[in-house]
């Protein structure tokens, strides 16, 4: 697929055209991790008790915005549980799309095929000085257990805040943001997972694949102490050494896991096989994870910000040094 970017007026996204469905490839759920973090920072965990109130910055400058965040997260929530394929899902993908359009996005849909239905990858670009690529990623779907407010629709949510920002300021990078459909299993046979991220990676051109510089994964972010950076450890580390190090900049307390599922535990791992440097950012403590008690009301603001924080400076803070590190994988 190639990518048409045409220039917008107060936008920076690109403009491309629907793409047709394909098949999707078969895995096995992953195994839950035990590994031991390995400490990279020391500063304050992030408390649930942070004030909420922050001032409305200046589009596309200025600190993340939390009230926007919390705002998009109930949005998509109040869809209900999201499961692959669904009803819910499309509406929620259909809301995300009306919101980057809001923005001054050319929204690319992208459907494919699921066991008893189909889904969809949101993708949208802002297109910075550089042509060479980080893409940003997080998921609409919920598992069938859940609304997913933290897993993962303020990782939703999150871009959302993001995208807004380089539609009034790009970035060095060049930036593709991209919604996928079909991260969590949905028991349909065969019982799969990571559709829509490997759909993307799958259909790929030769010149976007030689593009991208790396990936990150922005998934179940919204509550816990712990903030960690995983990867299978089978792909280029560069991404992941990137994030490490901004969030020591930031004086952010991050530490590094393996991710130990067989088949990888989130979006980055269809992007770590194709050899791009990838990596998943996560809070995978919440005692809600995959419950019904996952609600917008259970996130804390103080571990949504940071989170959120993290993402948008190393956007922003992406410079020609920094893509030729993830060049030299």
């Amino acid at each position: 697929m190639m990518l048409a970017l045409l220039a917008a007026p107060g936008c920076s996204g690109g403009r491309v055209a629907v793409a047709p469905a394909s098949r999707s490839v078969a895995a096995t759920e992953p195994a839950a991790s035990a590994a031991t973090p390995t400490p990279v920072a020391d500063a304050p965990a992030p408390g649930a008790d942070v004030p909420v109130e922050v001032a409305e910055p200046a589009a596309g400058a200025g600190p993340l915005d939390l009230q926007r965040v919390l705002s998009d997260t109930a949005d998509i929530v109040a869809f209900g549980v999201r499961p692959v394929g669904g009803k819910a899902e499309r509406a929620a993908a259909d809301h995300i799309a009306v919101r980057l359009r809001e923005m001054g996005y050319d929204v690319r849909v992208d459907t494919f095929p699921v066991p008893g239905g189909t889904s969809r990858n949101l993708i949208v670009r802002s297109q910075g000085t550089d042509p060479r690529t980080i893409v940003l990623g997080a998921h609409i779907d919920s598992k069938r257990t859940t609304p997913g407010a933290n897993d993962a629709a303020c990782g939703c949510a999150i871009l959302l805040e993001v995208a807004r920002h380089l539609a009034a300021v790009p970035s060095f990078a060049t930036v593709e943001v991209v919604f996928f459909g079909g991260e969590e299993f949905n028991d349909g046979a065969p019982r799969d997972h990571h559709r829509g991220s490997r759909y993307h990676v799958k259909h790929m051109t030769t010149e976007e694949r030689r593009r991208i510089a790396g990936m990150l994964s922005v998934d179940v972010v919204g509550w816990g102490p712990d903030l960690h950076a995983r990867t299978m450890g089978i792909g280029p580390p560069a991404m992941k050494d990137l994030l490490l190090a901004e969030a020591r900049r930031s004086g952010v307390r991050m530490s590094y896991l393996r991710d130990t599922g067989r088949t990888g535990m989130s979006d980055h791992e269809p992007y770590e096989k194709a050899g791009i440097p990838a990596v998943w950012l996560e809070r995978l403590q919440d005692p809600a994870y995959h419950k019904m008690g996952d609600t917008t009301d259970h996130l804390q603001p103080g571990a949504l910000r940071e989170s959120g924080q993290l993402v948008l400076d190393l956007v922003r803070g992406m410079d020609a040094a920094k893509l030729d590190a993830l060049a030299r994988r």
